[in-house]
């Protein structure tokens, strides 16, 4: 069986992945595509020979397509999926599910009633040194756990940038560097931890001069009693990638320099790469395997909703000075 897709939107930088993941994968295709920017919708489909369609409830109407990919401005997330979700589709989409909370709750509410899947694209998960360190943590091989970093940065706005410019575009990205590479640290804090933060701090910068935040810290706390930094960037001179976790009986960390899991352990002199786990599958071929009868996730819809409410906090702590309690 084959699911037939449309893309709606083409705005996102991951919208040429989600296609070739389609692509690659025998029982999903991609049959049309619909953005709100005609022009950029058309030159895309032109691109991949693939029909445009600039009537969205048409493409929504149709019978033979069961669920859509959004890649939509995260400002359109709502509109286009609470429009999905009301013909009948199931939705995946990139993070974040919505800006605020509140539209992220109705969605899952919405979906929850019909009986429809939606799924973010959480997309860190699914790789190999993620599960290694999550395997780790759940095997106790660091003790209790009391503190972690986690850093997803890039150079995109340095020099001539290499991000479209709309996502320097507040208005339709609904913030820089938080909202886009920030949601990785949030989430996979989130996982690492195995519960939700107590409350946030964040510091935002601009460094680069593009009209959002592209340099940023933040401090989670969580229950257990860990203190979480989630660091993320848009000049980051080619460092890049990293995970620190540290607890009572060892420490794990990955990157800079390359993705090996490297593990120190009490009465250890050294540090010992471990072996990793496969990845999981990509995330566009999780939500076609659940369209096909693959066990769901229970907890992913909870996640999804979190991280959007952490991102807002972060951006309401950035702008009072003060810590947000959840």
């Amino acid at each position: 069986m084959t699911i037939k897709l449309a893309l709606l939107g083409t705005w996102h930088v991951h919208a040429i992945h989600h296609l070739q993941d389609s692509r690659a994968n025998p029982q999903a295709e991609i049959v049309v595509i619909w953005d709100s920017n005609a022009k950029r919708g058309r030159a895309f489909a032109a691109e991949h020979g693939l029909p445009f369609e600039p009537d969205l409830a048409r493409v929504l109407t149709r019978i033979d397509i069961s669920a859509v990919v959004v890649d939509t401005a995260t400002v359109e997330h709502p509109t286009v999926i609470g429009a999905a979700l009301d013909s009948g589709k199931h939705v995946f989409t990139e993070k974040v599910l919505a800006l605020e909370t509140a539209d992220a709750e109705r969605l899952v509410e919405k979906a929850r009633s019909k009986g429809l899947v939606l799924r973010v694209s959480l997309q860190r998960l699914r790789e190999a040194p993620i599960q290694t360190i999550k395997a780790l943590l759940d095997a106790g091989a660091i003790g209790r756990v009391t503190s972690s970093r986690i850093r997803y940065a890039h150079h995109g706005a340095v020099g001539t940038p290499w991000i479209p410019a709309h996502f320097f575009n507040a208005e339709e990205a609904g913030g820089g560097a938080v909202i886009d590479l920030g949601a990785h640290g949030f989430y996979l804090g989130m996982y690492f931890h195995g519960e939700h933060p107590l409350s946030i701090q964040t510091l935002l910068a601009e460094v680069a001069g593009v009209g959002v935040e592209d340099n940023t810290v933040s401090v989670l706390a969580y229950p257990a009693g860990v203190i979480a930094v989630a660091e993320t960037s848009f000049v980051s001179g080619f460092f890049g990638y990293a995970i620190e976790i540290i607890g009572t009986g060892g420490s794990i960390a990955v990157g800079p320099i390359d993705q090996r899991v490297m593990l120190k352990s009490a009465g250890s002199d050294v540090w010992q790469e471990q072996p990793q786990l496969a990845p999981l599958l990509a995330t566009l071929d999780q939500f076609v395997d659940i369209l096909l009868g693959a066990f769901e996730d229970p907890t992913h819809l909870e996640t999804a909703v979190w991280l959007t409410r952490i991102a807002e906090a972060a951006y309401r702590s950035a702008r009072t000075g003060e810590r947000v309690a959840f």
